[in-house]
């Protein structure tokens, strides 16, 4: 309140108290005289509150030092009575006046709060009802880059991108359709500058100055995105690397092999260049049977067969192949890894067993990754064998109906084996036990990393100088969920 309004309503009070004054003097029979003080005793309780009975004290001396002063007529009783009604009246207004304030004030504060709340969110927030914004914090202004005014009441489907609409609509529908109150969905919003905000969306129904509207939080989720949109593009650069350093073992191993499987080419290249000969000196001498003839070439294209059988296996091993998830046979992939590393395991003397289950069931998988891994396995296992004087390399499989991983493979060796606490290292990238020239101690990683594509786990148990063994353990392929089917895809 300014200092003039307070003069002027303390001048206004002092006017009617000055006429109560000479109204009891110069009237003092006059009725109007007993009542003119309650008029400036309620006017200073609206204003004042309790204050009010000051000016009650003051009617009432006035009161008194009249009937003092020989003017008044009023008896004792009559004089008592309206002095308690003069104060009555000023301490019941003068409450209430002051309950009414702190009521407002209470109201005004919470308001305050609430809206400081509202406006300090990192939320943006807006009401609507029938499709138009009624109010809007500073936050959403700041996300689509309005100002308050250009918000307020304009539909809210405007800020709505436009591929978005039918899936933000069919949200909305749900309320009514489904009796859904609260919503929460991912949309994005138009900016005024032209650019696409992602925004988290969460809205509810709730009562706004006396009708039905929708309140809304908007949530900028804008770098979220960015950032998920990143980590997929790192994901697929991280794959195709991990395909690329896969296909670099797989021709590294394949230069390691190559002494080996010459000697194996060697052998069919020797029997057709033989039965060759054989069949050209029997037509040349005339005496050839017809049929030793054809013994021949027929033994010439068996060979050819079996050199184009290694040849085949070469090239698919170098091929650098998509991720083709199929029903794998376990054994028959494990047979045909062993029949490409015989070569090798021959020249270094290593006698290999099979102990396969008959009852193996197939797996869900990417059969050549599943042979990068076994022929890793088997190259390892040579490898630590070439100082040992026993050199037995032992393929089993076996399955545990019920168990986590039911279809399991184990590769046996005896050579030098490792340490429990190298066993701890072995999977670890560019980690070896081998000699500088026969690895580069990522073949284990990749097979870790190929086996926990499909599900799977491996194992490795070994002692110090008596050989080690690894285990692979897989899913069925009625048991693969379809995280395992996913792989494709991520592929």
């Amino acid at each position: 309140m300014t200092d003039r309004k307070l003069i002027e309503r303390v001048a206004f009070v002092a006017v009617l108290l000055g006429a109560f004054a000479v109204l009891t003097i110069m009237t003092p029979q006059h009725g109007l005289a007993g009542h003119l003080p309650y008029l400036p005793i309620v006017l200073s309780g609206l204003w004042w509150g309790r204050r009010s009975l000051a000016v009650a004290g003051i009617a009432v001396g006035m009161m008194c030092t009249a009937d003092v002063l020989g003017s008044g007529s009023l008896n004792t009783w009559d004089l008592c009575s309206r002095a308690a009604g003069y104060v009555l009246v000023a301490w019941g207004v003068g409450v209430a006046r002051e309950r009414v304030r702190a009521a407002r004030a209470a109201v005004r504060a919470s308001e305050d709060k609430y809206r400081q709340l509202v406006e300090k969110s990192l939320a943006g927030v807006f009401v609507y009802r029938g499709d138009r914004i009624l109010y809007a914090n500073s936050r959403f202004k700041d996300i689509v880059g309005f100002t308050l005014d250009e918000v307020t009441g304009r539909s809210f489907w405007d800020f709505i991108y436009e591929k978005d609409l039918p899936m933000v609509h069919a949200r909305v529908d749900q309320r009514t359709q489904r009796n859904v109150s609260d919503l929460r969905y991912e949309c994005r919003l138009n900016a005024k500058d032209g650019s696409i905000v992602w925004t988290e969306v969460v809205s509810s129904p709730i009562d706004y100055e006396g009708a039905p509207a929708v309140l809304v939080s908007v949530y900028d989720i804008t770098q979220r995105k960015e950032n998920e949109e990143k980590q997929r593009e790192l994901s697929k650069l991280a794959m195709k690397q991990e395909e690329q350093l896969v296909h670099s073992t797989r021709l590294a191993e394949m230069g390691e092999m190559a002494a080996g499987v010459a000697h194996e080419l060697n052998q069919p290249l020797t029997g057709i260049k033989n039965y060759a000969r054989n069949a050209t000196f029997m037509i040349e001498e005339g005496d050839a049977n017809l049929e030793d003839v054809k013994e021949n070439l027929r033994l010439i294209s068996s060979q050819v067969d079996r050199a184009s059988k290694i040849i085949s296996q070469m090239r698919e091993l170098a091929r650098r192949s998509e991720r083709l998830l199929a029903p794998v046979d376990v054994n028959g992939t494990l047979r045909e890894s062993v029949e490409f590393v015989m070569p090798q395991l021959k020249l270094s003397g290593v006698a290999v067993a099979f102990d396969l289950a008959t009852d193996l069931p197939p797996v869900l998988g990417d059969r050549i990754r599943l042979e990068q891994v076994f022929l890793n396995l088997l190259t390892n296992a040579r490898h630590a064998m070439e100082e040992s004087p026993e050199r037995s390399l032992t393929i089993r499989t076996r399955l545990e109906p019920g168990a986590r991983w039911p279809v399991v493979v184990e590769i046996a060796d005896t050579g030098k084996g490792f340490a429990p606490d190298v066993a701890e290292k072995l999977f670890t990238p560019f980690f070896t036990t081998k000699q500088a020239s026969h690895g580069t101690g990522l073949g284990l990683s990749i097979s870790l990393s190929i086996i926990k594509d499909h599900q799977g786990v491996i194992e490795a148990v070994g002692t110090e100088g008596k050989g080690a063994t690894f285990t692979v353990r897989l899913l069925a392929q009625a048991d693969a969920s379809s995280d395992a089917v996913s792989m494709k895809d991520e592929g």
